[in-house]
């Protein structure tokens, strides 16, 4: 040790550490992307419970309950693979927005004002 001397400048400096956090994946469940999963299992899960609740009735066949109980799931499925799956964020919301309303990628008509220039033109 140095008695009366500055510390030298390698033990000041600190190590880099590279942390990759560039990545902002949800990840993947079976190939299906994020909370896509839990689309297709919600759907799956009110298919069984519809199909189950239409063969207990006397009045449905098997055949009928198997195909009314089945939409749920095929209707969602075709959700997330159509919508979802391999799109961008905000794509389904934007799509339908723009079908219903004709403005998902524009920008808003009347921008708002900045709230610090608001009493500058008072």
């Amino acid at each position: 040790m140095r008695v009366g001397c500055p510390p030298l400048a390698s033990n000041m400096s600190k190590a880099v550490i590279h942390t990759q956090a560039g990545d902002d994946s949800d990840g993947k469940v079976w190939g299906i992307e994020g909370l896509n999963i839990l689309f297709i299992l919600a759907g799956l899960i009110t298919s069984v419970g519809l199909t189950l609740l239409l063969f207990r009735q006397p009045s449905h066949s098997a055949a009928f309950s198997f195909i009314v109980g089945s939409v749920p799931f095929v209707v969602l499925t075709t959700y997330v693979f159509g919508f979802r799956q391999g799109k961008p964020k905000a794509f389904d919301t934007d799509l339908l927005e723009t079908f219903f309303f004709g403005t998902g990628w524009m920008p808003p008509r009347s921008q708002p004002p900045h709230p610090l220039h608001r009493h500058e033109c008072s």
